[in-house]
C-alpha cells in the first residue's frame, strides 16, 4: 500500500539498548526576541549567544545538533505577565524563555522521508533533514514540518560525519509510512552529529 505524505517532525520513540530510560528534557534558554518559531520535534542547536535556536540543514553541517526540542515555558510580551507553557516556542516573550529539548545521545525518533522512499538499502547510513518549503506552523499544536532528506543519506566520508541523524532502522508498524518502496515512508532514527555524541568541539 503506497504512503500519503505527512509530516510530524522527529517523534520520539524510546532508546538505543544498553541506554537508561529516564525521558528526561533538559532545559535551554530561548532568547526573548528571537523570532522564528520553534515546532514540536524541530531540531535545534546552540547559538552563539548561548541560547538555543531552530536548526537548519545548512547550520548542520558546520555545528552539532543539541537534541529535538519538545516545548517550553515563556512569559507572553502581550497580555498578564504568567508564566505559560506551549509545545512549540511562538516567537516573542517578554523575558528570556525556557525550551524543553531530548538531548540523550541515545534516543531514537520516528521520522518520515521527504519525497523519495529511504530503503532498507540505507540501513546505516546518515542523513540530512529539510523543511521542504514549508514553514512552521502554529496551530493544531505546531507539529515540526522536518521530515528527512533522502538525497543526502551516505554512509562514507566527512559528509556522513558532518550529517545530524543515522538511519536506524525502517517503521515497525502498519499502515501509512509502513512501505519502504514508495515516497514518504517512515523510519527510526538516532542522533549522529549531536552535541553529545561528536567527538569534535562546535
Amino acid at each position: 500500500m503506497a504512503n500519503t505524505q505527512s509530516q510530524f517532525g522527529f517523534k520520539h520513540l524510546g532508546y538505543l539498548g544498553g541506554g537508561a530510560p529516564d525521558y528526561q528534557q533538559t532545559p535551554y534558554p530561548i532568547l526573548s526576541t528571537y523570532s522564528t518559531v520553534i515546532s514540536f520535534g524541530d531540531p535545534v542547536i546552540y547559538s552563539s549567544n548561548g541560547t538555543i535556536v531552530q536548526a537548519t540543514p545548512a547550520l548542520t553541517t558546520a555545528a552539532s545538533l543539541q537534541g529535538i526540542f519538545v516545548g517550553c515555558s515563556y512569559v507572553p510580551s502581550t497580555g498578564p505577565a504568567v508564566p505559560t507553557w506551549l509545545p512549540y516556542w511562538p516567537g516573542a516573550a517578554a523575558t528570556t524563555a525556557v525550551g524543553y529539548v531530548i538531548d540523550a545521545p541515545n534516543a531514537k525518533f520516528l521520522a518520515a522521508a521527504y519525497n523519495t522512499a529511504i530503503g532498507t538499502t540505507l540501513l546505516g547510513n546518515c542523513v540530512n533533514f529539510t523543511y521542504g518549503g514549508l514553514t512552521a506552523g502554529t496551530t493544531g499544536g505546531a507539529f515540526s514540518v522536518a521530515t528527512l532528506d533522502q538525497a543526502t543519506a551516505t554512509s562514507t566520508g566527512t559528509t556522513a560525519s558532518l550529517l545530524p541523524f543515522k538511519i536506524l532502522s525502517m517503521y515497525p508498524g502498519i499502515g501509512n509510512g509502513s512501505d519502504p518502496t514508495t515516497p514518504y515512508n517512515w523510519v527510526v532514527v538516532g542522533f549522529n552529529n549531536q552535541l553529545f555524541r561528536t567527538l569534535t568541539g562546535n
